[in-house]
C-alpha cells in the first residue's frame, strides 16, 4: 500500500495544475480544469527529489452562448488538446512545518472552435504554445489524515490575438489556492480526498474583460487493488462566485456553474520499479449553466528520479 501511495503521489503533485481549457467566464472558459486537483493519494508527501511530468489534457463540448473577441458568439462547439511538460522538486528539509514542493509546466496546445456571430457561421483553429503554470505545495500530516496546501499561478505565455476566434492562450493572469484533505484507510486500501479551492482572475487587457472569481471542489474515492493498480470514482463541483466585469462583458455577470463525474485509474508498471506512474481520468458534465457542456480527459505520465 505504501508503494502505491508513493507511486501515485509522483503524479499527484503535478495535479496542482488546473490548465486552461475548462469552460466558464470569458469564452465560457477558465483556467480551472475539472477534477485536476485531486487524483490518487493527493495529500501524501512525495519522496524528496526531482520528478519529470508529462500531462495531456483533452476537452470537447458546446455552449449556447459566450463572449469571444468582444463579441457574443452563439452555438459554440469547442475541442482542445494540451500537452504539458515540466518538473517538480520536493525538498527534504521541512518548510513551515511541512514538506515543500515547487515546480512548473509549459504546454503546447491545439484548439478548434466553431460558432455563429450575427447568424454567420465562423470557425478557427490554433496550434501554439499555451499559458504556463508555476506552483508550490506544502504537505502536512501522517497516518490516516493528510493535508496539502497549494498555490498555483497561471502565466499568460500563450499565443493570443483578438483577431483569432481560437487561441491557445488566455491573455491574463490567474491565482488559484486550494487545500486537499485526504482520509486513508490502509487496512481496507481505500482513500477519500476532498479539495476545495478558489481562483482569482486578472483582466484581459485586449478585450477589457475581467472574469469573475471561481470556487471549485474536487472529490476522489479510490480503491487500491494491487501494489500496481488502483481505480476510483471522481467528481467535481464548480461555481463562479463573482460577476464578470469590464466593457467586454457583453453578457453581464455571466456566472457559470457545473457538476461532473467519471472514472479514474492509476497504474505503476512493474518494470518501472515504482519510479513510473500512469494516471488516466475521464469526467462528464451532468449539469452546467453558462459553460461549455461536455467531456474532460486527462492522461499523466510521471517519472521519479
Amino acid at each position: 500500500m505504501k508503494r502505491i501511495i508513493f507511486a501515485g503521489k509522483l503524479l499527484m503533485c503535478c495535479w496542482i495544475i488546473q490548465p486552461n481549457i475548462a469552460f466558464a467566464t470569458e469564452g465560457a472558459s477558465s483556467y480551472y480544469f475539472p477534477g485536476s486537483a485531486t487524483t490518487f493519494a493527493t495529500s501524501v508527501a512525495p519522496t524528496p527529489g526531482f520528478m519529470f511530468v508529462n500531462e495531456m489534457l483533452f476537452y470537447s463540448g458546446k455552449a449556447q452562448k459566450a463572449v469571444l473577441r468582444g463579441k457574443v458568439n452563439l452555438d459554440l462547439h469547442a475541442n482542445a488538446f494540451y500537452n504539458y511538460v515540466g518538473g517538480f522538486y520536493t525538498f527534504n528539509k521541512p518548510v513551515l512545518g511541512g514538506k515543500l514542493q515547487v515546480g512548473g509546466l509549459v504546454p503546447i496546445g491545439h484548439t478548434d472552435l466553431n460558432a455563429k456571430v450575427n447568424t454567420i457561421s465562423v470557425s478557427d483553429t490554433d496550434t501554439n504554445i499555451g499559458d504556463s503554470i508555476v506552483s508550490a505545495a506544502l504537505y502536512y500530516g501522517k497516518g490516516k489524515v493528510r493535508y496539502k496546501l497549494t498555490e498555483s499561478i497561471f502565466v499568460p505565455t500563450g499565443a493570443y490575438s483578438t483577431g483569432n476566434l481560437s487561441n491557445t492562450g488566455r491573455n491574463y493572469w490567474a491565482f488559484d489556492t486550494s487545500v486537499a484533505i485526504s482520509w486513508l484507510n490502509l487496512k481496507r486500501k481505500t482513500e477519500i480526498t476532498l479539495t476545495p479551492g478558489i481562483m482569482f482572475n486578472t483582466k484581459n487587457t485586449e478585450t477589457d474583460y475581467k472574469s469573475g472569481s471561481e470556487f471549485h471542489v474536487d472529490l476522489a474515492m479510490n480503491k487500491y487493488f494491487t501494489k500496481n493498480f488502483a481505480a476510483g470514482i471522481h467528481s467535481y463541483y464548480y461555481r463562479q462566485v463573482s460577476d464578470d466585469s469590464g466593457r467586454g462583458a457583453k453578457l453581464g455577470g455571466f456566472r457559470g456553474g457545473s457538476l461532473g463525474v467519471g472514472p479514474a485509474i492509476l497504474w505503476t508498471p512493474p518494470a518501472g520499479k515504482g519510479k513510473v506512474s500512469v494516471i488516466a481520468k475521464w469526467l462528464h458534465d451532468v449539469h452546467q449553466s453558462n459553460r461549455l457542456h461536455g467531456d474532460y480527459a486527462q492522461i499523466t505520465l510521471g517519472y521519479k528520479f
